[in-house]
């Protein structure tokens, strides 16, 4: 069976990394090759991350641990991941998050006997172990996405040839980056294989989650149009004609939005907060 490369960017989690990864251990498949980016933690999450290869790591599960000296983010450290993955598929994961222990078996059988490359499944999100919401990835994902649907970080399976030296994270984008980077995996695959189930969870805990790490979270349109733009450009001879239509309706989305956020904060500079309230309540009427 073909080596599943999970990459896992890390910074200041050693109350939660173990969880993580014993987590990862339940999974049904093997081999798995376990590369985390220890983006310059200041806490103990190396130590803790150390003592769990001493007594876990064999070849079956593989963990290679990488270190930067200085913090440059999850994008650098995902990016990093993909240039020392030797695996078949890749498995994108938040150092928070955890899989179902059949996710990526089934997505690996399903990939392989296909032309494929990449599958996705459906994720939920959980607090206290409790289920709090539930997103399916079902239906048209070429136009959900195209209108702001996010896919979730972990919920595909993506195949190594699809996306190492062809795409990458955008290290500009500070939080949301997972919409435009699988926005641009799925234009770049044509197709996709969907496998209905609650296979990722997104976990809801009382540590910072990973875009609360950034002290601002100021809008990024500008950068997410030239992030597509850019991508549109580069591969557009390379892109079915649905992705290139579909590709063209995600830029032209993230400008709308972009308008319709300046109108408002135009309007409530000019009338005020509380006017401006006044003339939503009224509009909404």
């Amino acid at each position: 069976m073909p080596i599943i490369s999970i990459i896992i960017p890390v910074f200041n989690r050693d109350k939660i990394i173990i969880n993580t990864l014993n987590n990862l251990k339940k999974q049904s498949y093997r081999p798995l090759e376990i590369i985390i980016i220890n983006d310059a933690s200041t806490d103990k999450t190396k130590e803790k991350i150390l003592s769990f290869m001493e007594i876990n790591n064999d070849k079956q599960f593989n963990i290679i641990l990488l270190s930067n000296k200085f913090n440059k983010g999850a994008c650098f450290c995902r990016n990093y991941g993909m240039t020392n993955a030797s695996g078949k598929y890749i498995q994108f994961l938040d150092s928070d998050d955890c899989l179902d222990s059949e996710k990526i078996r089934l997505q690996v059988i399903a990939l392989e006997n296909s032309n494929s490359s990449l599958a996705i499944s459906d994720y939920q999100y959980l607090e206290n172990e409790r289920i709090i919401k539930t997103c399916k990835n079902n239906g048209n994902l070429f136009k959900k996405v195209s209108l702001g649907w996010s896919i979730y970080t972990s919920s595909p399976l993506i195949s190594t040839n699809l996306i190492k030296n062809k795409i990458k994270w955008n290290e500009k984008i500070l939080f949301l980056q997972d919409k435009d980077f699988l926005f641009k995996v799925l234009m770049l695959s044509g197709s996709y294989i969907y496998i209905p189930g609650f296979t990722s969870n997104y976990i809801q805990h009382g540590e910072n989650q990973i875009s609360d790490l950034y002290l601002t979270k100021k809008p990024q349109f500008l950068i997410m149009i030239l992030s597509r733009s850019g991508f549109l450009l580069s591969n557009f001879f390379k892109l079915k004609f649905k992705c290139i239509f579909y590709s063209i309706l995600g830029i032209l989305e993230i400008f709308y939005r972009s308008s319709f956020f300046y109108i408002k904060k135009s309007l409530k500079i000019l009338l005020g907060e509380k006017n401006f309230h006044k003339l939503k309540k009224f509009v909404n009427k």
